[in-house]
């Protein structure tokens, strides 16, 4: 699958079967150290007013299937939390 393909596909998150939205254009984020993907960034939608940058832990992602991209926002917002601290 190519990263093009990725930017077409549906959010979902998979804990309260909700729809997301979709993410437009999609770009990596790869850990130098480890070579390892680290986030998927979808850009802000030039749409939506209120709309920011997608960042999306690789860890927080459950499966890229032919039609969405499922995620465990739960796992994100602790994540989001523990950043802030």
């Amino acid at each position: 699958m190519l990263l093009s393909e990725v930017s077409k596909k549906e959010v979902l998150d998979a804990k309260q079967a909700k729809k997301l939205g979709l993410p437009g254009k999609a770009d990596l984020v790869i850990d130098e150290t480890t070579g390892q993907i680290d986030k998927l960034v979808f850009p802000a939608s030039p749409l939506r007013k209120k709309s920011k940058e997608w960042l999306i832990p690789w860890k927080s992602i459950n499966k890229i299937g032919p039609d969405f991209v499922i995620i465990d926002t739960e796992f994100l917002a602790s994540t989001l939390k523990m950043l802030e601290k």
